[in-house]
């Protein structure tokens, strides 16, 4: 597995014109091969990517990694490169000219938008020779039809227009001062992007896992909160959801306190608590200014403070028990730009419509943690 995760085999994919002369001759194949050691080897310097940082290069024969000779190629490249994280280019003309560089990059773009996942800031592109001004594929521009600005990485040849890849003459090396600083600058602006998307892939092996347990049939853990004063409504509610297959906290209603230490103390406890549950639903009794106060501190506050703790769905739905007596136009109205969905609890079977609107939650989350 790449260092950033599933559904990724590689963390790079080398993509890179051989520059064929048509009689057998590859001109820049060595260059790009050094290159590309030498890009694993300082990546790897960062002990957090030595041992799981994945590469991946036509020309490696490593167990696991390169092509199989035995395979068909380009179904085995159109795998590898749709498994990489981050496309890697070797910009030059022989590249622009290359059709299968043009597939590479055409199976890399699909198989993002497959994942559900923006291509934006995982293509880097190397300017290992000039191009002029011959235009760029669509997927290597910006907004305004303008190439991607890349990184430098070529020199002047003295006396002459031309250039050539910094380390073309001391090839197979070692390389001098201005190409490692040149690869250093790619380096930095590669560790931090392969962190963001590690963390991106953790986020939704996550979220996934969470809306598979508000979809499956009971067994999510629901934070019921209710106050003391209302200790019995509070009681029969939870423990109907416990009937139901639904594990409850906290054991018991929230005790109201007025001393703000004391205040403060109860409301950490109850996010703590909070970043470990499925769903959190509020006891609407007849109380209604107590239901107004509980929308906005725990509906609101504690639980944008458990979300941001534990980075979880957290849905919020609101027990109403007490009907006409609390379920205002105004009420409503404010539970919804909350957030807050209103669930009926003066029916029998209510529920049932629990267990439905958990569904409904995980269904609503889509892709997004």
């Amino acid at each position: 597995m790449a260092y950033v995760g599933e559904p990724f085999a590689h963390d790079i994919f080398v993509s890179y014109s051989h520059g064929d002369d048509g009689n057998g001759q590859s001109f820049l194949q060595p260059w790009s091969v050094a290159f590309a050691h030498e890009l694993e080897r300082e990546l790897r310097s960062d002990r957090r990517f030595r041992q799981d940082l994945r590469i991946f290069l036509d020309d490696k024969h490593r167990p696991g990694q390169g092509v199989d000779p035995m395979a068909p190629l380009t179904d085995q490249l159109r795998a590898e490169i749709g498994a990489s994280a981050i496309l890697l280019i070797l910009m030059s003309p022989d590249y622009l000219a290359s059709q299968w560089c043009a597939e590479e990059r055409d199976w890399w773009c699909a198989r993002q938008a497959e994942l559900g996942l923006p291509a934006d800031d995982r293509i880097a592109v190397i300017r290992i020779w000039p191009t002029g001004a011959e235009p760029w594929p669509a997927a290597l521009t910006d907004a305004r039809g303008h190439p991607l600005v890349g990184f430098a990485f070529s020199e002047p040849v003295e006396g002459s227009d031309s250039h050539r890849p910094l380390g073309w003459f001391e090839l197979p090396g070692p390389f001098p001062v201005a190409f490692r600083k040149a690869l250093l600058a790619i380096v930095g602006r590669l560790y931090p992007r392969l962190d963001a998307l590690r963390s991106t892939l953790a986020n939704r092996v996550r979220a996934e896992a969470e809306r598979a347990r508000l979809a499956s049939d009971g067994g999510q853990t629901i934070y019921l909160h209710g106050r003391a004063e209302h200790a019995k409504a509070w009681e029969a509610a939870g423990m109907a959801l416990i009937d139901c297959g639904f594990a409850i906290v906290p054991g018991e209603p929230d005790a109201i306190e007025h001393d703000p230490e004391k205040l403060q103390e109860v409301r950490e406890r109850r996010v703590e608590a909070l970043c470990g549950c499925d769903a959190l639903l509020l006891l609407g009794t007849d109380d209604g200014r107590a239901l107004d106060a509980d929308l906005v501190v725990v509906g609101k506050h504690d639980r944008q403070s458990a979300r941001a703790r534990s980075n979880r769905l957290l849905p919020c739905g609101l027990l109403d028990t007490a009907g006409d007596a609390v379920a205002t136009p105004v009420r409503k109205a404010t539970a919804r730009i909350m957030q807050t969905d209103w669930l009926d609890g003066t029916r029998t079977q209510w529920t049932a419509e629990v267990r439905h609107w958990l569904g409904a939650k995980a269904r609503a989350a889509g892709g997004s943690p």
